[in-house]
């Protein structure tokens, strides 16, 4: 009879590790490095980690989250709000 063992917290967060490091190889050869960084700035992981997943330095994961955010950041003042007749106010990309 097999036993019956709960992960722990440490054994999930490896497990989560090794698969972002799965993903990365399998992604690296056909997307860029900014959108590795795009699809993995959501797993709260530090920038350090993020390095370690795709094989950079922290420096540069920085460098590609802030150049990211700018970008996202002159897309929404592209947004100009339109009055409609009743008075409500729509957004409008410009």
């Amino acid at each position: 009879m097999a036993k019956s063992t709960s992960a722990t917290l440490d054994d999930l967060l490896k497990q989560a590790k090794t698969t972002n490091r799965l993903l990365a190889a399998q992604l690296k050869s056909q997307i860029s490095q900014t959108e590795l960084v795009k699809l993995l700035m959501g797993t709260d992981l530090t920038n350090q980690e993020l390095a370690d997943v795709l094989n950079t330095t922290a420096a540069t994961v920085a460098v590609t989250l802030q150049r990211l955010r700018k970008k996202a950041s002159a897309k929404t003042k592209d947004v100009v709000p339109v009055v409609i007749e009743n008075g409500s106010e729509a957004n409008v990309d410009g």
